[in-house]
């Protein structure tokens, strides 16, 4: 979601509607502190989590880890700047790059049906949405149309995705079928659905399409980390 906002921020700021602020690039900092922590959290052992950068040759976690500290970096530059517009563009650019380190990330081979293009474009889909929804946490006008492309465009891939996969090998079905049955999938679904619509109202509540988006967005990455299955989970049977 940061990137997402820090991409809005920039082409609003290139456009002269947003200028000598360094509250939107606060809030876009706090948000990225926050995921960051979380993503800290989750390790065994946090308290060794910079030991994570010892392997940037070889491991795109590590490229992952620095991509993250350097785009926070760009961003503490455009707060300090009060959004100049070198300094956003240079924010924009390292998140684009920490997005795309993140979808060779979790592209693991072992899980053969997101080793490939889909999570990357699930990844900036994703960036998309969140960043066109978080407007009213920046107190900016409203992209609705930017928002409903983006809503429409993460949905193709949802969908179609778990399709694709039913025509493939044997880890692939297994995941289709464990996307499509999954209730945190159908949720996602459903809340971008109902987020898509309230964003049609002529006078859209964007609060309220911002909690669903950001719900289901949740949702969605919740389905793509639990339900995506690994080739390991056939090892020990013949078949």
């Amino acid at each position: 979601m940061s990137v997402g906002m820090t991409l809005l921020l920039t082409w609003r700021t290139l456009r002269g509607e947003v200028h000598g602020t360094r509250l939107h690039w606060l809030i876009t900092g706090l948000i990225l502190g926050v995921a960051s922590i979380a993503a800290v959290l989750h390790l065994a052992h946090p308290e060794h989590a910079y030991n994570a950068l010892i392997n940037l040759k070889h491991a795109w976690l590590s490229r992952e880890i620095l991509g993250a500290t350097l785009y926070g970096a760009m961003i503490g530059l455009a707060f300090l700047s009060k959004g100049n517009k070198g300094a956003a563009l240079l924010a924009s650019l390292f998140g684009i790059l920490l997005v795309v380190v993140q979808g060779m990330t979790y592209a693991a081979p072992a899980m053969q049906a997101i080793a490939n293009g889909i999570t990357m474009m699930l990844f900036f889909a994703t960036v998309w949405v969140m960043g066109c929804a978080a407007t009213p946490l920046l107190g900016l006008k409203g992209s609705n149309a930017a928002l409903r492309q983006g809503i429409i465009a993460l949905m193709a891939l949802l969908i179609a995705a778990p399709v694709m996969w039913l025509s493939g090998g044997t880890i692939m079905k297994m995941t289709a079928q464990a996307w499509l049955s999954s209730p945190l999938y159908l949720g996602s679904l459903l809340c971008c659905v109902v987020g898509g619509a309230l964003s049609l109202k002529r006078q859209p509540m964007q609060k309220a399409v911002f909690a669903l988006l950001l719900v289901g967005v949740v949702l969605s990455r919740l389905t793509f980390f639990g339900d995506t299955v690994s080739t390991i989970v056939n090892i020990g049977h013949l078949y």
